[in-house]
């Protein structure tokens, strides 16, 4: 099953050597790296969330790693021990968590959004604290102004400013055209070699200002400069580290500039004179305009925009011979950010059309970047990506999608895998996150948020364990599962049971017991082909051979409705055959169906078939 479940739209492809390695559907199953498949593992709950929101990682190093949840203007930091060590307040409300993007080099996690300064997300690793800043720009340390980008926005080219006085706190900023608008207040500018806050707009030509670093004349200034991030102009709506620079692309002002930092500075952007470790802009020159959607630190300095994807260039970068070339066009989408992930050498990306997932990799004998898309081969799985992250122990990449399912990819290249199953959950995975080597989701159910993992030791979702000294026949406190159906484990023993008055009630007494939901899982084999291409008239399935492996449990409908076989060893591995019956014409129908909902492990190495056919 190295490549998964397929398309619909392949059904008439057997010619095809990825139809011969595949499956018509796999529900709740992953492809084992081997080949085979297995249930996949169930969801445990962590906690109530109490609200929506977006999970991501800190990776400080790699045994100090905490969990973020991102929810309405607030930030919890949680520990491995699932703790909440500290909330931070946050400008970031729920609408706003589809478009940050963020960047970690040791302590500092930056955060960008177009329409908030960048904030910083620090821990002290010695005192063990946490703080949330706004990130702000050393001052120049000969000349006392803010090294922060400046630049000259279309439109005022030939504009002209003359201050009324090189220093003071209510000097007059004269302009020779209509310019200055109210929200110019706040905003900083370079005149004659100084720098001025503007404190007041008087009229479309006159602005009050304080001066900040004393100007060098009260002459006309044709080569003034606007701060470039502003509530104005807008702020970087992507952040990467590159070369030991801080790398900013885009603001909806400038919307194909790149910004590089000094060298080991990240706070530094003056452009100084062009020294090699100064700070460098540079713009994204094509057809048209391209809106940076992100930038991302590979083999290269990686720029994904709205129409193409570009490569930077300097071994290393300085201001004099930096490249930035285009690779290909595919486009990324700028409203809702998912993040480009590092998977098997390779850059794999959301398009903007929400109908791929491209990997962006680089040929050493093209000396250029390529974009496939991996998942065309199972396009329908695909249903508006929200966000992706990538297990890199598993080698699994996982896609939240609108509908609160997840597509996942299996990938293995130096083996040829590359399989899509889809998961799905009784209720709707929101966000996603890998954290300590485990994929942790927050999930929608019933208009509660909770925090869950998937854990191998669980086999059903929003798990909750119980263990007690002496068996009991009740578990209070079941508010979460009140009125809800539920599936109970209690020691060998599964029951269906509807939770009422907050309390689970057990037909005979326990002491380990599982409470959870159940999910379902499926596998159909795909139409059948005589050799490569005929397409029978008619196809009957005589004998199914399975090869098991530490399982309890299986279910199936061979043509003659569901067929139970339960396994006196609960880890059964050996053959299993099983007798099929009836004709199928349609090619749509499968052969046979292996689902359930039973919460036991199964895991499928291989199956044969012996069919008779119709001409």
């Amino acid at each position: 099953f190295s490549f998964g479940e397929l398309s619909p739209n392949l059904f008439g492809r057997g010619n095809l050597n990825a139809y011969r390695n595949a499956a018509m559907k796999l529900l709740n199953f992953d492809v084992i790296q081997t080949g085979g498949i297995e249930r996949r593992a169930g969801l445990k709950f962590i906690k109530e969330l109490g609200t929506v929101g977006k999970i991501i990682p800190f990776e400080y190093s790699s045994n100090k790693i905490f969990l973020l949840f991102f929810r309405e203007k607030k930030i919890d930091i949680y520990d491995e021990d699932y703790n909440v060590v500290k909330t931070v307040s946050s400008p970031y409300t729920i609408a706003d968590l589809p478009q940050i993007r963020w960047s970690q080099k040791g302590e500092q996690l930056y955060i960008v959004h177009p329409l908030i300064p960048p904030r910083i997300l620090k821990y002290n690793s010695l005192s063990m604290t946490w703080s949330f800043v706004i990130m702000t720009y050393r001052e120049h340390p000969e000349y006392g102004y803010t090294c922060q980008p400046y630049t000259r926005f279309d439109g005022t080219e030939s504009v002209t400013l003359t201050p009324s006085d090189v220093t003071g706190y209510d000097i007059k900023i004269t302009s020779n055209k209509t310019m200055f608008e109210q929200s110019h207040v706040g905003l900083l500018l370079l005149i004659n070699g100084g720098e001025v806050l503007i404190s007041e707009v008087i009229s479309g030509k006159t602005a009050k200002a304080e001066v900040l670093v004393d100007l060098s004349s009260t002459d006309a200034d044709a080569n003034w400069q606007e701060q470039t991030f502003s509530p104005k102009r807008g702020y970087p709506s992507s952040v990467a580290f590159y070369q030991n620079r801080l790398v900013f692309g885009g603001t909806y002002g400038l919307k194909n500039r790149l910004w590089f930092s000094k060298i080991g500075e990240y706070n530094n952007f003056d452009l100084g004179t062009g020294l090699d470790d100064e700070a460098i802009e540079f713009d994204i020159f094509s057809e048209k305009v391209n809106q940076i959607v992100s930038v991302f630190s590979g083999r290269h300095l990686q720029v994904f925009t709205t129409d193409s994807e570009w490569m930077v260039t300097g071994n290393p970068i300085t201001p004099s011979n930096i490249i930035v070339t285009q690779q290909t066009k595919i486009g990324s989408s700028f409203d809702t950010y998912i993040a480009p992930k590092f998977v098997e050498g390779s850059t794999v990306f959301v398009a903007k059309n929400g109908r791929e997932i491209r990997e962006f990799f680089y040929g050493d004998l093209t000396e250029n970047y390529s974009s496939e898309d991996l998942i065309l081969l199972s396009s329908h799985l695909l249903n508006m990506p929200k966000e992706q992250d990538y297990n890199v122990k598993t080698r699994k990449l996982y896609i939240v999608q609108d509908d609160g399912s997840l597509a996942v990819l299996l990938v293995n290249k130096s083996h040829g895998i590359n399989a899509w199953t889809q998961y799905k959950t009784e209720g709707k995975i929101l966000s996603l996150a890998v954290v300590w080597n485990k994929v942790h989701v927050v999930v929608e159910r019933g208009g509660t948020y909770c925090l869950e993992v998937f854990d191998d030791d669980y086999n059903l979702d929003c798990a909750k364990s119980f263990s007690f000294d002496e068996a009991v026949s009740n578990i209070q406190n079941m508010d979460f599962f009140n009125g809800k159906d539920v599936m109970v484990i209690a020691d060998d023993e599964i029951y269906e049971i509807k939770v009422s008055n907050n309390e689970i009630v057990l037909p005979k007494p326990a002491k380990n017991i599982v409470v959870g939901f159940p999910f379902t899982h499926i596998f159909c084999p795909l139409p059948m082909f005589i050799g490569s291409s005929y397409i029978p008239k008619a196809v009957r399935l005589l004998e199914l051979n399975l090869r098991i492996m530490n399982s309890k449990f299986l279910q199936m409908d061979v043509g003659a409705g569901p067929k139970n076989i339960e396994f006196e060893d609960e880890n059964f591995s050996g053959d299993v055959k099983v007798r099929g019956r009836g004709f199928i014409k349609n090619y749509d129908v499968p052969l046979f169906k292996i689902y359930g909902t039973k919460p036991y492990k199964l895991k499928i190495l291989n199956m044969s078939m012996l069919i008779d056919i119709i001409r």
